[in-house]
């Protein structure tokens, strides 16, 4: 039996969750939307989409096959993991990256949930488009993984007609040729998600790159991350 299809989401115009740059809202289709649309259009037309007071649960169920949720706080350098992105950059910005990006089955969807907020805080998006997207196709990586082996992947490789998988994490992959770190750190987010307790934020992890502001240690950011991946 099929999961059942998780409520739609209304977004309005004059108080959107998610704010992008003028000219990636109108590339999208978004520009001064006012009506009613499904979060499943938004996931397939821009690559993201936020739902307020859904569960992450029923909603990775219904994409496909989901992982447990994971918590994620922020934590000094010393308080997380070596090789995590808070054992690297601490309570600093994370740099523009993908889930999985040396995996060899990365996950298609990134399921992102706010649970206790004590401040103002978000997630950035970037969809790659244009010209960079034309550049990342053209892009390979030298990764290395936990124990220290290499292997050379694309940065996009073709997954069929108008399909394509997307990797990208300055911390564990390396451009070879093609572009440089420093030019894709340079890109401006395509949108902001601003968090509030219960909104759940899905990401086509295939499509679109996500990072985090810097944030102090006074911070309570919790939020759990769940994976999906497609039957």
């Amino acid at each position: 039996m099929e999961p059942s299809r998780p409520d739609q989401l209304t977004f309005r115009r004059r108080s959107p969750a998610w704010h992008p740059l003028p000219e990636s809202y109108g590339a999208c289709g978004h520009e001064g939307r006012t009506m009613v649309t499904s979060w499943e259009s938004d996931l397939a037309t821009a690559g993201w989409a936020v739902l307020d007071h859904a569960s992450a649960t029923d909603v990775g169920a219904y994409l496909g096959r989901a992982s447990a949720p994971m918590r994620l706080e922020p934590k000094d350098k010393g308080e997380a993991l070596s090789w995590s992105l808070s054992g690297v950059y601490g309570l600093g910005a994370f740099p523009w990256h993908t889930d999985g990006a040396i995996s060899s089955d990365p996950p298609r969807w990134l399921l992102i949930q706010a649970i206790e907020l004590s401040d103002r805080t978000w997630t950035e998006l970037l969809a790659p488009n244009g010209d960079i997207l034309a550049c990342l196709r053209k892009t390979s990586l030298r990764a290395m993984d936990p124990v220290g082996r290499v292997s050379y992947l694309p940065a996009v490789a073709p997954l069929g007609p108008g399909r394509m998988r997307l990797r990208w994490d300055p911390r564990i992959c390396t451009p070879r040729y093609g572009l440089a770190i420093d030019e894709i750190e340079g890109q401006t987010p395509t949108a902001r998600v601003e968090w509030q307790p219960g909104r759940l934020l899905v990401i086509d992890n295939f499509r679109v790159m996500h990072r985090r502001p810097a944030v102090h240690g006074q911070l309570k950011r919790i939020l759990e991350r769940t994976y999906a991946w497609e039957r």
